[in-house]
C-alpha cells in the first residue's frame, strides 16, 4: 500500500510564506517571557482602559506574584486557579504561576457552583486568583473545596487614581464584596505588589512538565482536565507564529477570555513575543471595542463570532478606518459564510482567518 503521508499532501494547503519545517527551540514559557521582557523592557505590554503597563513592569509584578506563591508554600506542579476576566491581574497571574513552577487552570465565570466545585477538586487547586466582582462564586463553594488561599484583585486595579475613584463613585466600574472565608486566607492582589520583592524568580522547568490544566466543555459528562505540557504549548506557539504575521511591532485586540484555551493561546503567545495586548474586560461591550480600535489601531484582532456579529451591527464599525488591521481571527464556534462575506466587505478580503483547535492540543 502506498504511504500517502510520505508525500505530505497537507503542504498544498500551506500559505506561501509558511515553511514546511520549523526549528523548535526548547524554551519554557517563563524563559521565553523573561527573554522578551529583557529585550523590550520599556515597550508597552498591556493597555487597560487607557493605562499602560510595560514589559519591565509586567516582569516585575509577575516576579512578585511568583514570590508570594512560593512563600505561601506552593511547590512545582501545584495548581493555581485563575478566575478573572481579561484584566492585567490575569496576565500577571499566568506569568507569575509559570515563574513559580506551578500549573494554572482557567476557571470560567460562567461555571455553575457544581461545575466550579468539580473543577477545583478535580484539579486539586491550592490557590485561587479572582476578582471582587466574581468573589461570590468562589465563596459559594469554599467549604466544599480544599484550596487554602484566595488572592483578590479589583477591576479598577492599575487604573490612574482619579479614574479609579471616579469610576467607582459613578458606578462605571463594577465592584463586589469580599467576605471572610472560614479556614481560608484572603489576600489583596495589590498588597502582594506592595509587600513582595521585584527580584527575579524562576523555578526551573522541563519541556515535558505540565504548564496548564484546561478543562473541556463537559458536553459528554463531567468536564475533564486536559494536561498541556511546556513543549506542547510552546511548540504550538512557534507553529502559530509561522502562520500568522505577528511580532513586537504589533498591537493585538483580543476579546477571547483567557480562561478559554483560545484566549490563553493568543494571550500567552502575544506576551511571549513582544506584542502589545489591549485588555478587554467585557467582550460584550461593543462600544468599548470600537473605542479601542479607534484609539490604539490594532494590527491583529481576535474574537469569537458573536462579538464580530455585534460589531457588524454598529454603523461606526462599518465606516471606521481599519487599514492597520493585518488579520482578523475567529474561533470557538462556526462562522457562517454569509457573515464572513459581510465582515470581509468591511475589513477587506483575504485577512479573515477561521481557527479550529482542541482544548487537549
Amino acid at each position: 500500500m502506498e504511504d500517502i503521508y510520505s508525500q505530505k499532501p497537507w503542504l498544498k494547503s500551506y500559505d506561501k510564506n509558511v515553511s514546511p519545517t520549523l526549528n523548535y527551540e526548547d524554551k519554557t514559557f517563563a524563559e521565553q517571557f523573561i527573554e522578551v521582557a529583557k529585550k523590550y523592557p520599556d515597550k508597552t505590554a498591556l493597555i487597560y482602559m487607557g493605562a499602560k503597563i510595560t514589559f519591565r513592569q509586567l516582569d516585575e509584578m509577575s516576579n512578585q506574584l511568583a514570590a508570594y506563591l512560593i512563600k505561601s508554600g506552593l511547590k512545582p506542579d501545584d495548581v493555581v486557579g485563575l478566575h478573572m476576566p481579561n484584566i492585567p491581574a490575569h496576565f500577571i497571574g499566568i506569568i507569575g504561576v509559570q515563574k513559580a513552577g506551578c500549573v494554572s487552570t482557567g476557571l470560567s465565570p460562567l461555571l455553575t457552583p457544581h461545575e466550579m466545585e468539580h473543577q477545583l477538586n478535580d484539579s486539586k487547586t491550592k490557590m485561587v486568583l479572582t476578582v471582587d466582582v466574581l468573589f461570590d462564586k468562589i465563596f459559594e463553594v469554599a467549604d466544599k473545596t480544599s484550596f487554602a488561599t484566595v488572592v483578590v484583585s479589583e477591576v479598577a486595579d492599575f487604573l490612574p487614581g482619579v479614574k479609579r475613584v471616579l469610576g467607582k463613585l459613578l458606578k462605571k466600574i463594577p465592584t463586589g464584596e469580599v467576605k471572610p472565608m472560614k479556614g481560608k486566607t484572603i489576600k489583596k492582589f495589590t498588597d502582594i505588589l506592595k509587600e513582595m520583592p521585584k527580584d527575579a524568580v524562576q523555578v526551573k522547568r522541563k519541556m515535558d512538565d505540565t504548564i496548564f490544566m484546561m478543562y473541556t466543555g463537559g458536553t459528554t459528562g463531567p468536564s475533564k482536565g486536559a494536561v498541556l505540557t511546556q513543549k506542547s504549548y510552546m511548540y504550538n506557539r512557534l507553529q502559530v507564529l509561522a502562520w500568522l504575521d505577528m511580532g513586537p511591532d504589533d498591537v493585538a485586540l483580543s476579546a477571547f477570555p483567557l480562561f478559554h484555551i483560545a484566549g490563553l493561546a493568543l494571550g500567552g503567545f502575544s506576551t511571549t513575543t513582544g506584542v502589545t495586548v489591549i485588555c478587554v474586560p467585557n467582550p460584550r461591550d461593543s462600544s468599548f471595542l470600537i473605542n479601542c480600535i479607534k484609539s490604539y489601531k490594532p494590527t491583529c484582532v481576535v474574537n469569537v463570532p458573536t462579538v464580530y456579529f455585534e460589531l457588524m451591527k454598529r454603523p461606526e464599525f462599518k465606516s471606521m478606518d481599519l487599514s492597520t488591521v493585518k488579520w482578523c481571527l475567529s474561533a470557538a464556534a462556526p462562522f457562517p459564510v454569509e457573515n464572513m462575506k459581510e465582515l470581509e466587505s468591511i475589513i477587506g478580503e483575504g485577512i479573515f482567518i477561521e481557527l479550529y483547535g482542541m482544548t487537549e492540543t
